[in-house]
Order: structure tokens, then C-alpha cells, then sequence
């Protein structure tokens, strides 16, 4: 059976409302037994200790729980932070900001982050060098581009692909929700790889009719920062069935595991083939481009320095895959 680990980002620190839905949502997967890997921003770490909610800290704890950037859309994000320098410099910058996050993680959690997980996809390769250092040992939502999302490994930390995602608004519609599931199902069945990585969503846009960082778009931050509306309660409560109606399915097709469990397991890795290589050369730069026109970022943002530093570690990429 097929290895699938489902992940959900938890990373709004200014919406005291987005904090139910989060821990609404860790009950809904640990009453159903299932092990989410949720990614937690540094920043929505202590948004949670100054409110004490060590109620949602405990639940969350159930789970795998890895580190979501420290500031996510705060100004500089990680690749407005990264994209203007060499890598050297780079490597100094990503380990002082993220540093930050990871100890605010372990004052919240008393433990390290499993994984680490990019803000808005976003990425540059001097995040890996600062995991190695922070002995974080695998991100999620690698921007690393290898045939049928294929785990792999490069400099040294092991890059978990996104596969395939179903978005809020799809689970606030009951036959959306229904048709985008079967699809993710059926594609789930019919894949050949051994594991794939499912992307469920955000508590707070669960809650909320838009994503709660608007106020950072375009590069710039709001004053004050706006908060998105609520959603009315029928609405979220059909979101939370539908997202459960799901699990419950992909408990049937799937072994879902947190990427904890993924890592205890026998990996074999190889250097890639002509064609992995190829693809990566040719896709790889796509996706950089792509999360570079994230809205949050300033218009002006040019992904090609991240991309070219990306190139430049080839030699480490591995083709990685768990027995």
C-alpha cells in the first residue's frame, strides 16, 4: 500500500479566531487516528505562548509538527531574504533567520521540528545548508523538480514534494469537495512511486474567507494589518465533514504517515538517471520562477540568482525512495 503523509500549514498569528480552527482541525485527524504533519510557523509559536493555548501546543503535539518559516510573510520572506546574495552570504543570513524560528519552536513544543516547510512554496538552497546546521533533517514542498514527485535529496537534506492539494474553498463545497477527492483518490491508486505528499489546507482559511496575510502583499506591510471575514459556521462545519469524509476514504486507498514516521524508515538512495537529470535542469527553474511571483513578494523579485544557485548543487542531488 502506498505511503501517503498529509500536511497542513498552521501560520496565522494575528487572528485569535484562526486558533480554534486549528485545534478543531489536529482533533479531527487524531479522533479519526491519523498522524498529520502540521507545519508551524516560529512566529505562530509565540502568538500561542503569549495567549496561553497550550491547549492547541499539546494537540498539535500528537501529531508531527515541523517549522513553517519563522515569519512566513513578513517582510523579507525567505526568498526576497536570499535572492540578491551569494550563496556564502546567503547560508549566514537563512541560519539567523531561521535559527530563530527553531527556538521558538522548541520553547513551544520542547522538541525540534521534524521537517521544515516553505512559506508560499517559496525556497532558496541556502535553507538546507541552515537545516543541516539547525539538524533539521528534511523540508517539505521541495521546489526540487524530479519525475513523479519523487523524494530526493540535495546538500544533504531530504526534499518531500507536494503532489497533489485540496484548497478551502473546495472543501466548502460539497460537490466540489466530492470530485476534487476522487480525483486526488484515483490518482493516488494509480501512482508509481511509494509515497506522496497531500496538501489538505489551512485552519484559518477554514475559518476565514481569505488568507489572513493579504496585509503583506505586493512587498509592502498594512497598518493596520486587515483581518479576513469570518466564514459562516454552516460553511466551516461542511469544510471539517468533507475534509473528514476524505481521510476516512484515503485511510482505505493509503498508509498515512507523518514525515517522523517516513524518516525511521529504510531509505535507498542513487544518483539520478540522464533523464531525472535532465528534468531537473529543465523543470526545476520553472518552479523557482513560479513561487517567485508569489503575491506577497515585491513586484521587482528575480528568482534567477536562486535559480542559478540551485543549478549549482546538481552534483548532490539524490533520487531517494523509503522500502
Amino acid at each position: 500500500m502506498i505511503l501517503v503523509s498529509v500536511f497542513m500549514d498552521i501560520e496565522d498569528p494575528i487572528n485569535p479566531l484562526a486558533d480554534p480552527a486549528a485545534l478543531d482541525i489536529s482533533e479531527l485527524f487524531t479522533n479519526l487516528s491519523v498522524r498529520a504533519s502540521m507545519c508551524i510557523t516560529g512566529e505562530k509559536c509565540r502568538s500561542l505562548m503569549s495567549r496561553n493555548r497550550q491547549d492547541i501546543l499539546t494537540s498539535l503535539k500528537s501529531h508531527c509538527i515541523g517549522l513553517h518559516t519563522n515569519t512566513h510573510s513578513q517582510h523579507p520572506s525567505t526568498m526576497e531574504l536570499l535572492a540578491d546574495v551569494d550563496y556564502e552570504t546567503g547560508c549566514r543570513l537563512a541560519l539567523d533567520s531561521e535559527r530563530k524560528g527553531h527556538d521558538s519552536f522548541v520553547k513551544a513544543f520542547g522538541q525540534s521540528p521534524t521537517f521544515w516547510g516553505g512559506a508560499g512554496n517559496t525556497w532558496s538552497p541556502e535553507i538546507n545548508a541552515a537545516l543541516s546546521q539547525l539538524q533539521v533533517p528534511a523540508y517539505s514542498y521541495s521546489l526540487i523538480q524530479t519525475p513523479n514527485h519523487r523524494p530526493h535529496r540535495i546538500n544533504g537534506i531530504l526534499g518531500l514534494p507536494q503532489a497533489y492539494s485540496i484548497g478551502e474553498d473546495q472543501w466548502a463545497d460539497d460537490q466540489i469537495a466530492d470530485q476534487r477527492s476522487n480525483q486526488v483518490l484515483k490518482a493516488i491508486q494509480s501512482a508509481t512511486t511509494p509515497w506522496l505528499g497531500i496538501f489538505v489546507g489551512h485552519p484559518t482559511r477554514f475559518r476565514h474567507d481569505a488568507f489572513w496575510d493579504s496585509g503583506y502583499f505586493g512587498g509592502k506591510t498594512a497598518e493596520p494589518l486587515p483581518f479576513a471575514n469570518v466564514v459562516d459556521e454552516k460553511v466551516y462545519m461542511r469544510s471539517l465533514i468533507n475534509l473528514r469524509s476524505f481521510l476516512v476514504k484515503l485511510k482505505s486507498v493509503a498508509k498515512i504517515v507523518g514525515v517522523d514516521e517516513l524518516l525511521e524508515l529504510k531509505w535507498n538512495e542513487r544518483r539520478p538517471s540522464d533523464e531525472e537529470i535532465q528534468f531537473f535542469r529543465s523543470e526545476t527553474p520553472k518552479a523557482l520562477a513560479g513561487a517567485a511571483k508569489w503575491p506577497i513578494h515585491r513586484p521587482d523579485l528575480d528568482p534567477a540568482n536562486i535559480i542559478q544557485k540551485t543549478l549549482n548543487l546538481e552534483n548532490t542531488l539524490l533520487i531517494a525512495e523509503p522500502e
